[in-house]
């Protein structure tokens, strides 16, 4: 269930998504369903892109969708590591060794994942200039062949002139 707020500092605003999703704190404070149990819309929602990405039906679908992961100004990779971020100097705003063992921890994960960022700014292209695999080639049944069930009838003997 979801904690009363009152008597608590304002929260940050958070930035929205901009394609007509909810904002931020709207969707953070929708972390359960009626029955109590968590729900994981960010996780489901990586979920769905990785979906979508099992069932692109060529590389160029699946690089427009990697490019929503790894573009380094607006990519999911972007997003998550400002998170992380805002999570470090939030844990910093304790005041404490704690808070500041896991600020440090949270910016470090930052960091990282800008480096994992760096390393992939050219995944996208990468995977458009993937050449498709070539057609599967199956013979075709000859149009003159019998069905199994039938014995072959022998080839035809040349005619004597």
């Amino acid at each position: 269930m979801h904690a009363d707020h009152e008597g608590t500092p304002g929260r940050p605003a958070g930035r929205s998504g901009g394609s007509g999703s909810r904002p931020a704190e709207a969707a953070a404070d929708a972390d359960a369903d009626a029955d109590g149990t968590t729900v994981y819309g960010y996780g489901d929602a990586v979920l769905a892109l990785t979906d979508r990405l099992n069932a692109a039906a060529s590389y160029a679908q699946a690089a427009a969708l990697l490019d929503q992961v790894v573009e380094p100004a607006h990519g999911l990779l972007e997003r998550l590591a400002e998170f992380f971020e805002a999570a470090a100097e939030k844990a910093q705003e304790a005041a404490e060794d704690d808070g500041f063992d896991l600020a440090y921890d949270l910016a470090d994960a930052a960091a990282q994942i800008r480096s994992l960022t760096e390393q992939l700014h050219v995944a996208e292209d990468r995977m458009r200039a993937l050449t498709p695999p070539p057609p599967l080639h199956r013979p075709a049944a000859p149009a003159h062949a019998l069905p199994p069930s039938r014995p072959a009838l022998p080839p035809p003997r040349p005619r004597a002139r």
